[in-house]
């Protein structure tokens, strides 16, 4: 399922109160969610973005966040 960048938070919420709460709600029911998230730029991204991008998912725990040029 891809979401609108524009209004993810609101999908995240409807997808947390229609799909993860109906498994969660049972017992026994291990459930993780993945999130990727993927953005490009004709010219790429600076330096200071891509820094700052990083430390934010790395305080937000995810498991990788990297930049790759095209």
């Amino acid at each position: 399922m891809e979401l609108d960048a524009v209004k993810a938070k609101m999908d995240f919420a409807t997808i947390m109160d229609e799909v993860v709460q109906q498994f969660t709600a049972q017992l026994g029911v291990d459930v993780t969610i993945s999130v990727e998230i993927e953005a490009r730029k004709k010219d790429g991204f600076d330096e200071s973005l891509q820094r700052t991008i990083k430390e934010n998912c790395n305080v937000l725990r995810f498991s990788s966040s990297e930049f790759e040029e095209d």
